[in-house]
């Protein structure tokens, strides 16, 4: 399993817990969380770091919607954002690892022409300055 798979795994498992009184993070919002992180995780462990990047982009948007409604606390909403962060730049570092440097292409060597010699062309002297 790679980093950002376990992180989003242990991101999952930030987001459970939820039965603390009063609550956290309200059941509804976890429940949309976890979707996300779930599409994070099944996007990293297929490859598709496209994928985990959108997932994770909307895990984001549904974490600061539910802070912006008063559905997560400040410190439930922290850690999470924490580890949305690790996810992020441990994804940003698997895509960059997945991405292949370009070999440069050999620029071709010029092949020799064959140069003519010297007085080749010049027949019957003209264009040698002289006025007839």
């Amino acid at each position: 399993m790679t980093r950002a798979a376990t992180l989003a795994v242990i991101l999952a498992v930030t987001l459970s817990g939820c039965a603390t009184a009063p609550p956290a993070l309200e059941q509804s919002a976890a429940g949309r969380l976890q979707t996300g992180v779930l599409g994070v995780t099944t996007a990293v462990s297929a490859g598709d770091y496209a994928d985990a990047q959108s997932a994770l982009d909307a895990l984001q948007a549904d974490l600061l919607a539910a802070a912006s409604a008063g559905d997560v606390t400040g410190e439930r909403s922290a850690r999470i954002q924490a580890a949305i962060n690790q996810v992020g730049a441990d994804l940003a570092a698997a895509i960059e690892a997945a991405t292949p440097t370009p070999t440069p292409t050999p620029t071709p060597t010029p092949t020799p022409t064959k140069e003519s010699k010297p007085g080749e062309g010049d027949k019957g002297g003209k264009g040698k300055g002289k006025d007839d």
